[in-house]
């Protein structure tokens, strides 16, 4: 059995559309607010979804040790897969 510690998923993010938006259409802007963080909430997410894929894929019992890391273009998320013996 291949080691699934320290599995790293990255995906890069990107708010430049929302803001070109809303320099455009400032009215739109009026009540909406932290609309960068729901963008890494949603690139999050996804990145969960592939997580939960991998597991399935190799039948891990467990996930753990998640570690997530933002910075302005790049969210990276490492996990480590558990299987029982026995």
């Amino acid at each position: 059995m291949k080691r699934y510690e320290n599995v790293s998923f990255q995906q890069k993010y990107s708010i430049k559309i929302i803001e070109d938006f809303f320099q455009k259409f400032p009215e739109e802007k009026q009540g909406r607010k932290n609309f960068k963080d729901k963008e890494i909430q949603n690139v999050k997410l996804l990145i969960y979804e592939r997580i939960i894929k991998k597991g399935d894929q190799i039948k891990a019992d467990c996930i753990g040790n998640i570690k997530e890391k933002t910075s302005p273009k790049n969210i990276t998320i490492t996990v480590s897969y558990f299987k029982k013996h026995g």
